[in-house]
């Protein structure tokens, strides 16, 4: 297995209170903008128009 298969996707997480995004496997506990605990939506782009990476624009 190569390190380019290995690596894990990391996808783009919108804070629910201050609205920071962040590129991470996972959302952080605490939002490092606003350091609340917040819930992050996932808002990565997996359409062809984003050519299936960064933020999609209806949800960023």
């Amino acid at each position: 297995m190569t390190e380019k298969q290995a690596e894990i996707p990391k996808n783009f997480w919108k804070c629910s209170a201050c609205g920071y995004t962040i590129q991470a496997v996972e959302p952080p506990e605490e939002c490092p903008s606003c350091h609340k605990k917040c819930e992050f939506s996932d808002v990565t782009c997996y359409a062809p128009e984003c050519n299936f990476t960064g933020v999609d624009p209806r949800l960023g």
